[in-house]
Order: C-alpha cells, then structure tokens, then sequence
C-alpha cells in the first residue's frame, strides 16, 4: 500500500454517529473559519481531528463550490510544507485523498482495497459513482465520494488549478449554465474538465457497491437495496442513509463481525460470500463506463494478493499454467503415472492457519495413513495423496503433490481457483491412470473400504460424478442447480476426460471475473457445461458433533463431516475396531488379493485360469 486512505468529512451534524460507526483514525472533519461552525462542532466528541479551511481568494464561504476548492487547497499547502513530514502529523501518512458528505456510511476497508488495485494507474482521480455530465464526461461529487492520489494533488497545485476555477466560476451568474444547487464536489469535477480535459473514472458499480439516494425512496432506499445484498452486504463501498438510526442500520448489515450481534450464523454467512463486481464482465454496460485498465486491474487483483509481494512466478505466466497446465513433476505425481490404480484420493492442505496443519495431520496419521505411499513404493490399488504448493512438512514431500500453478487464496472457502486448476492438469496429463479420482476435505473422515465398495458397482468408463447432491440457487432463487458436496466426491476418469472444455471456461471466467468462488459449487457448473451432473454416492454425513461417535458406527457412513482434529483419533479408533462390513467369499478374497498387487483385467485371467487348472486335475482324479 502506497500510503493511508484519508476521509475528509463536510459539514455533519452526524459526527458524532460517524465516529462510533465507520469512521477510521484517518477521519477529518472540515471546519471552515466562518459561518459559525463551531458552536456546532462544540456538541461532538472531538476525538478525530478537524481541518480549517483556508480561504480561496474571490470566493466567499457561503457560496457552493467553496468548500471542494478550498479542501483541495488547503491540503495541497499542507502536504507541500517542509514541517508536514513531521510522523505527527497523521497527513503526512495520507496517499489517496476523499471528499465525502458526512451523510452517508462509507466501508473505508473496502475502499482501501479498490485503490490498491488501481494503483499505479493514471490519472489518479476517481469517483466511487460518477454522474453523466455533457459530451458524456464522468463527473463527480462528495454525496458518493471522489478521491485523489497525492502525486495528481501536487501535479494540480502548481498549475494553479483552485485559482483559475475560483475565477471561472465567478464570471459567470449561473455557474456556466449548470446552476448553484449541486454539492461542493460537482465545482471540482466540472472545472477540473474545462481547464484540464481530466475525469474521474469509475471505482465502483452503483447497483452491488454504491447505493445512493437517486432512486425513489421506499423500496428501492438504500437500505432496502443493502438488505437485498444479503449475504454480500459488507461487500458495497457507499450507502447513503436518511437518518443516524439508518447509519447505525447500514454499519450493522455491513460489519462481518458484529460484537453486538448474537447471530453467529449470519455472521458466518457474511465471511463465506466473495465480492463479486457483476459489470466488470461488460465495461460499457455501465454509464459512464469503466475503464478497461481499472476493470481489469480489479479482476486481477485478488490473484495478485495471492501471488504476494515477492512471487515465485509473475501474473502472466501464471495465467499461462492456469489455462494450458504444464506435466506434473515429483514424486507424488510419478506415483500416479504408475501402474492404474482403482481409487486416487486427493487431500488439500494450507497453512493459513494452525488449525488447517493441524486437521492435516490428523488426517495423515488416520484414515488416510494406510494409502500413503511409504518407502517410495505405493502398496495396493488405493492411492492417497496431498495437494499444496508446498509440502506442509518435509516429510510429507513423496506423498504432496505440488503444481506449478497452485495458488492458495488462503480463504476458507475462495478456493475454487487451486481446485479447477488441479482437475485441468489431471484431466489433461494423468486421467487415465486412475478408475476414480475423490477430493476429500481435511476434515472430514473417509472410510475408504465403504467407498471401494460403492465403487464396486460403477463402471470408469462411464461419466460419473457422484457425491452427496446439494442444491444452490441463483438470484431471487428462481434457478436451481446441483452439485456435489465439497467434503468428498467422486469423478471417474471419463468424466475427467470430458471435462476438459468445461474446466477451462471455468479458468478463463475466473481469471477474468471472479477468483473469490467456492470450490464444489464452481465444479458443478463447470462439469454441467459438458453436460456431466451429479448423482448420490452413498451415505454422508455432513453434520458431525463432537462425541457422535456411536451415531457414525450406527449409521455407517461414506464420510463423516466435520469432525475436528482431536475427534478425528477417536473416531478412527472406533470405526477401526468395529467388525469388517461384509463377509467375503473365499473367491472374492481373492480378488480382492490379486487387485491390490495386478490390474483387474490380469486378476481376472489368473483367476479363470487357476480355477480351470483346479477343475482339469479334478476331472482327471481316480
């Protein structure tokens, strides 16, 4: 981040309410010389500083487009003085400069994120929701907000830019024809056109990010759009309230962790759901538009985050890996070009949190521990294996399979992107050395005789994708689709073969539009794009508590979910002594025998031929 986003508030008689609600250490309020302003400040708390504005020469403090031209004035000399670089003074710390009305509730963390994707871009001038003005200029004002970068402040400033403005306007009793009735801001944007051809571009989408007042009150409030948003609502930038009681409203909806909320649920729900800009798809569907450079910075700026300050592989080539995966190298993945295995399982690790090594290890040293391969060699047709960028411990390294394209939002659930890309390079270099490949959740547990089981009675060679089914439904829940549940599914190999197509329209949307997506739900809609839906594998049980042990033994499931690092021992402690689930022939023990060391087809033929031995010497016994 090039410096702090600065707030700097016009006249409220909200201050008070601002503070307690969305307002940040780097708040200021403005407090001109004149026009007794400071009787009303006298009733606020006065714990976030206020700025006097200078005079602007030709202008009087009465008049409308006093208050932007003075700001950006005042500021400019500030920054400009040789004491302001004093750590004590908190504008010295300021890069990106806001003007904003003081009656609207402004998400500063939000904002701060958006121009940190920008940065960089030129000109530095933007407008949360810029207004159609002549010749279809972008113009801009407080009551959404507009903002400066510091450099174009300065670059500004020693063109003189307040004074020509100050004189314009004053030649003319009608402000060019646009009248005296907009908001300071509209002054700025308008004669920042004329003298400098410069206009704000757009920062955000006035339907998800930016609620303003210019829809009829009632149902289409600000509010009521924000309480539509749900479960995005801390997703928006701006909204403008009618009232503190509405300020105080819009906070609670848009704050994730709400102390005075009791509603974990809610709160969980809010984390869970990414932001997602609907028109950065089509620039121009909006008026004014984006710009393509800023739609796309914003696009490609959660991959960027994740890629972190110092990457290992730069934005473009990663994007070339994403689309067109390169071969799988190391020890895991020669494990897999190995002789065909019956079931490959597929286990993704992250260290974003303690909690998630902990779940790793928990599963590595339980049910998973007996299809890992050891000794450098693989022991039956069961292969297990873990997914990450790295191994998470060194002596996981034979059995991690690392990509070289594998990125890790490091997010609970914005995942999707490390799951397509893992499918596409399997699909495209690795599918057919494994009959069925399974994604299973570190914590869940998966009884992997159970699943060779089910598996028994279904054909490789056939499109299946098999799961616990889930239904998700679109906007207005008019459409409903379904998927299979991220804590453990099934795709065989020609379903994986299939769904190349679909698993790369995916990657290019998610590169594109959106990279905060969910695993499971985003792979469903990837494989109905080659016309691959779901079916039931079996019993699951996604509801797991802490000391159900003997409600797993009753009912006998597939996977049990979610079960917590310390229970997982338990757990597999108990399923593991409980009596084997069905009695094999001595025929199917056999098999069963042979399919772990030779492939199906050779055990069959071993199998006919022993017994055709046993049936000739019994024919020729006396």
């Amino acid at each position: 981040m090039r410096g702090e986003l600065c707030l700097f508030v016009g006249s409220s008689q909200w201050e008070s309410i601002i503070e307690a609600t969305w307002a940040s250490h780097f708040t200021t309020f403005l407090w001109p010389d004149a026009v007794g302003v400071q009787a009303e400040a006298s009733n606020c708390t006065n714990k976030l500083p206020r700025l006097s504005l200078e005079a602007v020469p030709g202008v009087s403090a009465d008049q409308p487009h006093f208050q932007a031209l003075s700001l950006w004035s005042t500021l400019a000399r500030r920054l400009l003085t040789p004491n302001v670089s004093r750590s004590e003074d908190p504008l010295s710390q300021c890069y990106w400069l806001m003007h904003v009305d003081g009656r609207s509730y402004i998400n500063i963390p939000r904002i701060a994120e958006r121009l940190d994707c920008v940065a960089g871009l030129q000109p530095e001038y933007y407008a949360l929701s810029a207004m159609i003005g002549e010749s279809r200029v972008g113009l801009a004002d407080e009551s959404t907000g507009y903002v400066f970068g510091r450099k174009l402040l300065f670059h500004l400033h020693s063109s003189g830019w307040v004074e020509k403005c100050a004189r314009e306007f004053s030649n003319s009793e009608d402000a060019q024809g646009f009248g005296w009735t907009w908001p300071s801001g509209f002054y700025v944007s308008l004669c920042l056109w004329w003298h400098q051809r410069l206009r704000s571009q757009r920062l955000g989408d006035p339907l998800q990010e930016v609620l303003t007042r210019s829809l009829p009150r009632g149902r289409d409030s600000p509010l009521h759009r924000l309480r539509s948003l749900h479960p995005s609502g801390h997703c928006i930038l701006c909204a403008a309230a009618s009232s503190p009681s509405s300020l105080r409203e819009i906070h609670r909806r848009v704050q994730i962790a709400s102390p005075g909320e009791k509603d974990v649920a809610r709160d969980s729900l809010r984390a869970e759901v990414g932001c997602f800009v609907h028109s950065l798809a089509e620039p121009e569907a909006l008026a004014p538009p984006w710009s393509y450079r800023v739609a796309r910075a914003i696009a490609r700026c959660p991959l960027k985050l994740a890629l972190g300050q110092q990457p290992e592989i730069g934005v473009s080539i990663l994007k070339q890996e994403l689309l067109r995966p390169s071969l799988p190298k190391g020890a895991a993945a020669a494990y897999l070009r190995g002789r065909r295995k019956e079931l490959c399982i597929l286990m993704p690790a992250t260290d974003a949190t303690p909690t998630q090594v902990d779940r790793a290890v928990a599963a590595v040293e339980t049910w998973a521990r007996r299809y890992l391969p050891s000794a450098g060699r693989v022991t039956g047709r069961t292969l297990a294996l873990l997914y990450s960028r790295h191994p998470l411990l060194e002596t996981w390294k034979d059995f991690t399979l690392s990509l070289h394209g594998d990125l890790d939002m490091r997010h609970p659930k914005f995942n999707a992107l490390r799951f397509v890309y893992m499918w596409l390079t399997l699909a495209t270099h690795l599918a057919t050395y494994c009959d069925f490949w399974m994604k299973a959740d570190m914590d869940a547990y998966v009884n992997i005789p159970r699943i060779r089981q089910a598996l028994r009675f279904m054909n490789a060679s056939e499109k299946i994708y098999a799961g616990a089914v889930t239904f998700s439904h679109g906007p207005g829940y008019e459409t409903w689709n379904t998927f299979a549940h991220g804590i453990g599914y099934i795709i065989s190999r020609a379903a994986l073969r299939a769904a190349v197509p679909g698993l790369r329209k995916c990657m290019d949307q998610l590169l594109q539009f959106r990279l905060e997506a969910i695993e499971d739900m985003l792979l469903g809609a990837c494989l109905r794009k080659v016309e691959i839906y779901p079916r039931e594998l079996g019993h699951m049980i996604y509801n797991y508590r802490s000391g159900q042990v003997q409600r797993v033994l009753e009912e006998k499931p597939l996977v049990t979910h979610r079960v917590d690092e310390d229970e997982m021992y338990r757990l597999h402690t108990a399923v593991a002594d409980e009596p084997k689930m069905v009695e094999l022939s001595p025929e199917e023990k056999k098999m069963r025998h042979c399919e772990d060391l030779l492939e199906p087809a050779m055990c069959i033929r071993l199998l006919c031929f022993s017994n055709k031995l046993l049936w000739m010497s019994s024919s020729f016994r006396p």
